[in-house]
């Protein structure tokens, strides 16, 4: 998996590296994106999962 984060619009890819992976991601994309979010002391203001 790779985490990576754009500067300049402040948003974070999360990319699998593998099919399996991927699976888990999905499964996993809201308890990530909290982890994230709880790391920053941030709040989510959007969530979406998108298919590449």
């Amino acid at each position: 998996m790779r985490l990576k984060y754009n500067y300049q619009s402040g948003t974070f890819i999360i990319e699998a590296e593998d099919k399996e992976e991927a699976i888990q991601l999905k499964n996993a994309a809201m308890d990530i994106a909290n982890m994230i979010v709880n790391y920053f002391d941030a709040e989510v203001q959007e969530a979406k999962v998108e298919k590449h």
